[in-house]
């Protein structure tokens, strides 16, 4: 054999080397797609796929939080997590604070989903809370299960309060806002375990069918089966409702502790009755309340 052709065998043999190293390098390509990749789309595709029962996924601790900022100002600390809920739903949601006070923001009906309790949910989470907030299934970044399973939506408030139980949450209060408001007062009829309190902030669609057995079907139907403590908020001039409605909700209650707060007509509807004039301002004395609420409702 010449030197020209030994030189190309071993030429040859180098390369098949090389490839066969590529080969086994964790590239991505069918069956590992995505593996060691940093990209949104690949980081979306892992969080969609439920865990195994009882593996190191599912017993995992949450990962550190970095500042979140999808939902606009503040950049507070936060985690999006994604919850998988009965019927088969995937719930789009987030997850700011820690410790063992656990608070379930449930949102309003309309557009802006978890993020319009964001800027609540960094306020509480300073206060040392561990709070959820998320998306409803066939809303906002949240998936929409065919058929009956569409409309459960008990089922993404359970699987919203075990999340956090799994993250550290002992005791666990649930806080809605308009159509939320009235959520939280069904819910709480058949609370989850670890719930331990309801705060419900001009609760409205009071007639609305928003949950089946063993639920009562509508926020109107629900206190006076309500045993746990709960807080109603509504303001004067509400234009979706009345004073009158919510003192009605309020006298039937069953709870063995309630209380009713009554605001002049400047305080707004929902969820904006807590929010500050300006980002980062002095927030309305519903605030307060509710944070004086949350403390005893969690200790």
């Amino acid at each position: 054999m010449t030197v020209r052709a030994i030189k190309i065998v071993i030429a040859a043999a180098v390369l098949l080397v090389l490839a066969a190293g590529c080969a086994g390098s964790g590239a991505a390509g069918p069956g590992n797609a995505g593996q060691g990749s940093s990209s949104p789309g690949a980081s979306r595709n892992v969080a969609a796929s439920p865990p195994a029962a009882g593996s190191a996924t599912a017993s995992a601790a949450p990962r550190a939080s970095a500042a979140f900022s999808q939902c606009g100002p503040p950049d507070a600390p936060a985690r999006p997590v994604t919850l998988h809920a009965a019927g088969g739903a995937r719930l789009a949601a987030v997850e700011a604070g820690t410790g063992p006070r656990g608070v379930v923001l449930v949102p309003e009906l309309g557009p802006a989903g978890k993020c319009g309790w964001w800027t609540y949910a960094a306020y509480l989470a300073a206060r040392g809370y561990r709070v959820l907030l998320f998306d409803h299934r066939c809303a906002g970044e949240s998936s929409c299960p065919a058929g009956a399973a569409g409309a459960d939506l008990m089922a993404d408030i359970r699987s919203a309060v075990s999340r956090l139980r799994r993250d550290g949450a002992a005791r666990v209060v649930l806080m809605g806002a308009s159509q939320g408001g009235s959520e939280v007062l069904i819910a709480g009829t058949v609370p989850p375990r670890g719930v331990t309190a309801v705060i419900s902030l001009s609760a409205d669609e009071l007639t609305t069918p928003l949950a089946s057995r063993p639920y009562q079907r509508t926020g109107e139907a629900a206190p006076p089966r309500l045993r746990l403590p709960v807080l109603f908020a509504v303001a004067a001039q509400d234009p979706y409702v009345t004073v009158q409605q919510t003192r009605h909700l309020y006298r039937a209650a069953r709870s063995r502790s309630k209380r009713l707060v009554l605001l002049g007509p400047a305080a707004g509807h929902g969820w904006d009755m807590l929010a500050s004039a300006a980002p980062g301002g002095v927030r309305p004395s519903l605030s307060r309340t509710v944070v004086a609420f949350l403390r005893q409702a969690t200790a």
